[in-house]
């Protein structure tokens, strides 16, 4: 069993814990993320992997999540109870199901941030488009409003 660690301020979510759906631990830290041994000081080269193995880490830590593959294509997604709650969609962008409630709860903080785009058409649907980890601080409270609203 292993242990994934979060440090602030990443550490929004919650307590360590133990999470035995994941293949290998993840540990995300401000600067960087490093996963046994590779560490990436810079998440604007490409490596939007890397971002969903941060909101990945930061969403696991946080309760009943899991990481499986997409009933949408073949990706990564994280799943509560059997509702897929979040996927990567392409390097840097991450679909997160919010629904309308949870959605008109955080609209008016996030529905002119340049990392949310929320196409009305797809319902339950945004997409994050992230950058760096400095995104994932700015947008906790929008991931946390995701998740209670998919419990």
């Amino acid at each position: 069993m292993h242990l994934l660690r979060l440090r602030s301020p990443l550490m929004w979510l919650g307590e360590p814990s133990p999470r035995p759906s994941r293949q290998r631990p993840v540990v995300a830290r401000r600067a960087n993320v490093t996963c046994y041994g590779t560490s990436i000081a810079s998440m604007h080269e490409g490596q939007g992997d890397l971002l969903w193995d941060a909101i990945a880490a930061l969403m696991l830590t946080a309760g009943a999540v899991q990481e499986r593959d997409s009933r949408y294509g073949d990706k990564p997604a994280l799943v509560a109870g059997n509702r897929e709650i979040a996927h990567l969609e392409a390097p840097g962008v991450i679909d997160l199901r919010i629904t309308r409630d949870g959605w008109s709860r955080v609209s008016a903080d996030f529905g002119d941030d340049p990392a949310v785009r929320r196409d009305p058409g797809r319902r339950d649907w945004i997409e994050l488009h992230l950058s760096s980890l400095e995104d994932l601080d700015r947008l906790a409270p929008l991931l946390r409003t995701a998740m209670a609203a998919n419990a």
